[in-house]
């Protein structure tokens, strides 16, 4: 595999990743559940996913 075609790969993983998580915040607002983070410490940090996907929005 080529250098450009592993960026290529690359690209397509991060950018299905990335609508994944988008869709998963979206079905979680939806139903009114919470998402859980890890912190700088690696401590979980629950909050909800309105909040989580309006905080995933403003930093697109």
């Amino acid at each position: 595999m080529s250098e450009q075609e592993e960026l290529k790969l690359f690209e397509k993983i991060e950018k299905g990743l990335s609508e994944s998580f988008e869709n998963l915040l979206r079905r979680k607002a939806a139903l009114d559940q919470d998402m859980v983070f890890a912190d700088e410490n690696g401590q979980p940090r629950i909050v909800t996913a309105r909040k989580a996907l309006a905080e995933y929005e403003s930093n697109r």
